[in-house]
This record gives C-alpha cells, sequence and structure tokens, in this order.
C-alpha cells in the first residue's frame, strides 16, 4: 500500500464532522456510535444537498487542511484537523494555450516542465491566500491533482522556492510531518533579502519567537565564521549539533561565500 495518500483518503465529510462532534460539542462517547452518526448526516448532506453544479471549467473541488493551531503531534490522521473544500485552480486557459503553442524537441519539453511548475504554484498560493483558509495541501493532493509523484512534486517545490524566495507552504511544511523538512532556508532567504523579523513571521506563517531563535543561530554561526574559527570548533563553543551547524553554514555558503573561504566545509555538507 502506498501510504503516502492514506491522508487524502482520510479528509472527508465524515471526519470533519466527527472532528467537529468532538472538540466543540464534547461528544466523547464510542469511535464507532460517532462514524455511524457522521455516515448517516452524509447521506442526508447528499440527498439534500446535490454536486455542485457552478465550478469554473478546468477547476477541482478538492478538500485541504486549514494551517492554524500547533504543530502535528505523534498519532493524529488527516481527519482530526479543521478541513476546507474549494474549487481549485487547476487548469486555466492559458494552461491550454501553452500547451497549443509548445515548440517541438527540447524546448517544449522545457515549456511543459515550466508550465508544470507555474501551475503548481498557483494550486498553492490559491490555498494560502484564500479568504476560507489559509488551506494548505500535501504533496500527495498535488501530485495527485498534477499527475506527478511526491518525489517530483518535492523538487518541483524546491526549486519554485529557490527562484521565488516564496515559501510555498504545504500541509507537511507547515506542521513539521513526512520527512520533517527544515524552515532555515526560506526564513534565513527572507531575513537576506532585508525583511524583517515580525514579517517574516507573518510571512511564512511561523511563531515570531522561533524566527527569531532561527535568525540568531544563524549569525551566531556566521559571526564564529567571520573570527576564523574552524567548523569543527563552532558547534562545540555554541552547543549547537554538527548537523545543524551545517545547515546554516550551506545558507552561509549561499549568501556570504566569502566567510567561507579560509574554511573547509565538512564532509557532512
Amino acid at each position: 500500500m502506498n501510504r503516502c495518500y492514506i491522508g487524502v483518503k482520510q479528509r472527508s465529510f465524515q471526519n470533519a464532522l466527527i472532528q467537529l462532534l468532538e472538540t466543540d460539542y464534547g461528544i466523547l462517547g464510542s469511535r464507532r456510535v460517532l462514524e455511524l452518526l457522521a455516515e448517516d448526516i452524509a447521506r442526508l448532506a447528499t440527498h439534500f444537498h446535490p454536486d455542485q453544479q457552478f465550478v469554473q471549467p478546468g477547476w477541482i473541488v478538492f478538500t485541504g487542511t486549514k494551517v492554524t493551531g500547533q504543530k502535528a503531534h505523534p498519532g493524529k490522521s488527516a481527519g482530526d484537523y479543521p478541513l476546507v473544500t474549494l474549487a481549485w485552480p487547476l487548469l486555466l486557459p492559458e494552461d491550454i494555450e501553452t500547451m497549443l503553442n509548445r515548440p517541438p524537441g527540447q524546448r517544449g519539453r522545457q515549456a511543459y516542465s515550466e508550465l508544470t511548475k507555474k501551475r503548481l504554484q498557483r494550486l498553492v498560493e490559491h490555498g494560502l491566500d484564500h479568504p476560507q483558509g489559509p488551506v494548505a495541501l500535501t504533496n500527495a493532493d498535488l501530485g495527485l491533482m498534477l499527475g506527478r509523484t511526491n518525489t517530483q512534486i518535492s523538487r518541483l517545490l524546491k526549486q519554485l522556492r529557490q527562484e521565488t524566495g516564496k515559501p510555498l507552504l504545504t500541509k507537511g511544511y507547515f506542521f513539521d510531518q513526512g520527512s520533517r523538512p527544515t524552515h532555515k532556508a526560506e526564513i534565513v532567504t527572507l531575513y537576506e533579502q532585508g525583511m524583517d523579523e515580525a514579517d517574516i513571521a507573518f510571512h511564512t506563517r511561523h511563531a515570531q519567537s522561533s524566527v527569531g531563535n532561527y535568525l540568531r543561530d544563524y549569525e551566531r554561526v556566521k559571526l564564529l565564521l567571520k573570527n576564523g574559527f574552524d567548523l569543527d570548533q563552532i558547534g562545540p563553543m555554541i552547543e549547537m549539533r554538527p548537523s545543524v551547524v551545517n545547515a546554516y553554514v550551506k545558507l552561509i555558503q549561499q549568501y556570504h561565500p566569502n566567510l567561507l573561504s579560509m574554511a573547509e566545509l565538512s564532509p557532512a555538507i
């Protein structure tokens, strides 16, 4: 079983109703009783509210996760979070126009790749900027929409973040799920672009205290490099794990390569 798509299945009307009954109404009885109740209500909802007929052509109705509250804790399923069902701009007329005018050969493949990234960015930003949001999708959600694997979506998002300087938060990126991606790069990128701490916190939807901790650690590593300390000395001096030091050094290498001209990167980088 490809378990990365389980969360998509769990974001259902029934699970949203169960979560509502448990959290807002304090109904904490048998889970099975709540599931049966939710199933009956879902059948009534389907009967009295038939499928939507006025979604724009090329758009898709899909349920995402509202990115509010605390980070994820072990044991929580995708259906345990506040869910929001939106119409998403999957395929627009300009996308079709791009495909119609796509040149042959390598240029055509490059145009298709750029179109895929454009659509990916549009879907992510649509949820994050929506009045009912911010609403986030998982890599698996985006892969299903665009016909790409998790690995491909992850690679494309990484490229987009580097190219645009935007965090482009997915559900996993916000809640620290999956492979637990670092937030250092997005925060440091905005910092190096001149954005202040409060604006970075707002833009990335992180607590300002967390942003401040990232930036202070980044500046401490940068200061020690500037003063000529070797990489293997920095971790013990500031009580920082070597892997974390290396992560900051990679960012310093990107924005201040002169500070590393006299230092050798460790093999772990």
